[in-house]
């Protein structure tokens, strides 16, 4: 009895305890969202304020080290990123060899960085089809940069390739400092995560909520988007945002090496905040910004882990490679309501990419080899003395109508195309070769009988056909599959 009274009055400390700690918790959020509402301005944030040439270099993940560097070619110059104030000279994917007289090979990734940041007038030396020189001014403006901090990818549920669908089941989380908000948190927070109340929620800017994803289709039932928090660590605050469940994306594939076929699948977060170097164009106004996602470790990590773990080799697909990549998205003629003006619209983006290679052993051995082994059949028709007509012409229509069936074994793999793919040249090819003996057999019916020299040339051509129309065959199936 007295074990049991102990036991009891554990487990009613434990409640005790765990109650007055939530209530404590619960005290501490909301006096940090009171000090907050009551004593900031509450303005649109951005994480830096800084005068420079507006240049960003691309980012690259290196598995080995674990850290994500500097995206740079094989002789180890940069590759821009994006270009805010000059994106007629200065474009994504540009290869820049100089900053004034600086060789930007020799320098590591902080110092490239601290050199970025530098308030001057700089020239530019871009590597394109042919060095070039640009001059650019360094202007005020202000950056934000949201963190996907990680993204666990659950399952690919589906790659409908008909429909040109990707479903997911996922886990992610999205942060950005908020360094403005910092002088509230200190002495005061711990590291936790905090809630925002409905007063102060209704009345921040939090730029982690814009982020979104491009999404084909969001079912409430299925997918959550969390509302974001204030996550306090290594005394840095942030706001968090965390987003779940199944969701479906857009794909666009190419079949042109079907069934031998590898695709790409994207996930692409969109920051919807506009990036613009006109300070009247901006909202709020007064000022150029420029917005970034950009992916941490965790992101990277979750789609390395889940190449090496996965079930899609029971849905007919292998992972070959994952990786995560800057996309600019540009809107030539964008129009904007509420300044009645068209002009092009900029927007960063990440897109994470899944290759997949399809599991070809299916379509060879149920559809390859079959088509031609039927072909094969009808190809022996050859074989058949010239004389025999019927016994050549009902080989060839039944190996022929044969043929004509297995068109429709793949159908519902792929959707309805305007140009051939690998495998169907394939058939295609079968079916004109498939045809010939047919077409033969009845042009030299006509000679049947007629006399031994009509009939002795007939069937040294039927030889040759023979011969030389199979190896021809195969010569165009490998050039097919293998170009």
């Amino acid at each position: 009895m007295k074990f049991y009274k102990r036991i009891f009055s554990i487990i009613f400390s434990f409640i005790i305890t765990l109650t007055i700690s939530n209530a404590d918790v619960v005290d501490v959020t909301n006096e940090f969202n009171d000090l907050i509402l009551n004593n900031d301005n509450l303005e649109y944030p951005y994480l830096e304020e800084r005068n420079d040439i507006g240049v960003f270099f691309d980012f690259a993940y290196d598995e080995k080290l674990n850290l994500i560097k500097i995206k740079r070619d094989k002789n180890n110059y940069p590759i821009v990123r994006f270009s805010l104030f000059n994106k007629k000279d200065i474009k994504p994917g540009n290869i820049i060899i100089k900053y004034n007289q600086t060789n930007l090979s020799e320098l590591n990734d902080k110092s490239l960085n601290e050199l970025l940041k530098k308030n001057e007038n700089v020239s530019l030396t871009i590597l394109d089809k042919q060095k070039r020189i640009v001059q650019i001014l360094s202007k005020p403006y202000k950056l934000n940069d949201i963190k996907l901090s990680d993204f666990y990818l659950n399952y690919i549920n589906t790659i409908d390739t008909t429909k040109g669908v990707l479903e997911i089941s996922f886990l992610s989380t999205l942060t950005n400092e908020k360094p403005e908000l910092k002088k509230y948190a200190k002495g005061l927070l711990q590291d936790e995560i905090y809630y925002i109340n409905d007063d102060l929620y209704n009345s921040i800017y939090l730029p982690v909520e814009n982020v979104i994803y491009d999404e084909y289709k969001y079912d409430v039932d299925i997918r959550v988007s969390h509302r974001a928090e204030f996550s306090y660590d290594n005394d840095i605050l942030k706001t968090l945002k965390r987003d779940e469940g199944i969701a479906q994306f857009r794909q666009k594939f190419d079949f042109k090496k079907f069934p031998f076929d590898t695709q790409i699948l994207k996930i692409r977060i969109k920051t919807q905040a506009e990036n613009t170097s006109d300070p009247e164009i901006n909202w709020p106004k007064g000022t150029a910004s420029v917005t970034f996602v950009t992916p941490d470790k965790g992101a990277f990590l979750g789609l390395i882990n889940y190449k090496k773990k996965n079930f899609l080799k029971e849905m007919g697909w292998e992972i070959k490679s994952t990786d995560i990549v800057s996309k600019e998205i540009v809107e030539e003629n964008y129009y904007n309501l509420y300044q009645d003006k068209v002009y092009p619209k900029s927007e960063n983006s990440i897109e994470l990419i899944i290759e997949v290679k399809r599991n070809s052993a299916h379509y060879l051995f149920k559809i390859i080899i079959p088509v031609f082994l039927i072909l094969c059949v009808a190809w022996s028709v050859l074989w058949i003395p010239t004389y025999k007509l019927d016994a050549r012409l009902t080989t060839s229509i039944v190996a022929l109508l044969s043929l004509i069936a297995y068109n429709f074994v793949f159908e519902g793999d792929i959707p309805k195309l305007d140009y051939l793919t690998d495998l169907d040249k394939f058939i295609l090819l079968s079916y004109v070769f498939c045809c010939i003996p047919t077409f033969i057999s009845i042009g030299f019916s006509r000679f049947i009988l007629k006399t031994n020299k009509l009939q002795t040339r007939v069937t040294k051509i039927n030889s040759h056909i023979r011969k030389w129309g199979g190896l021809i065959y195969l010569v165009i199936s490998m050039q097919i599959f293998y170009s």
